[in-house]
């Protein structure tokens, strides 16, 4: 499974680079401003982790337990991350192309907002960085490999968006923002 992270994790930053904005609809104050999706491999490594985590806490014992309690750290900083900092990596593309259109300043409150709470989101990577090792221990005591697999995955997954995916969107919003 660390494979198919890693692989991922890989297509995930490839397809960051390449793609073309996918758009979603969003309400806001009675109009609909178009924001780009989240890049289609990002929005997989996700589904995958948490497709991965709901399995382990099934699993009895030490690894059940601390699998759930990784899960109550994580699933908040998800939805978070789902709804401010993924978004801006669709308009990544376009950008380091030379592309833009008017539609993409519709990410300004997304990096705006991703800016302001970065060092909340940064304290909640330590947070589950310690639950993520409590599983990776309690899994590699109890032999659970896929659990302990998935624990080096999410340290993986952590430290890939404190080095790429954030910067990444606030540079986003940066670079549209200066485009005149």
């Amino acid at each position: 499974m660390t494979t198919t992270i890693t692989a991922l994790r890989g297509t995930a930053i490839l397809a960051t680079a390449l793609a073309l904005p996918g758009c979603v609809a969003a309400q806001h104050a009675g109009h609909t401003p178009t924001l780009p999706g989240i890049p289609a491999s990002i929005r997989a490594e996700h589904q995958e982790i948490h497709a991965r985590l709901e399995a382990a806490m099934k699993t009895p014992g030490a690894t059940g337990r601390a699998a759930r309690e990784l899960a109550a750290v994580l699933h908040p900083h998800f939805q978070r991350e789902e709804q401010i900092a993924l978004p801006p990596l669709g308009v990544l593309g376009p950008l380091a192309r030379g592309e833009f259109s008017a539609g993409m300043r519709a990410v300004l409150p997304l990096t705006d907002s991703l800016r302001a709470e970065l060092p909340r989101m940064l304290e909640e990577h330590v947070a589950i960085r310690a639950a993520t090792a409590r599983l990776g221990e309690a899994a590699r005591k109890e032999n659970q490999a896929d659990a302990a697999e998935l624990a080096e995955a999410l340290a993986l997954h952590a430290q890939g968006e404190e080095d790429v995916f954030y910067p990444a969107a606030v540079l986003v919003g940066d670079l549209i923002r200066a485009h005149p």
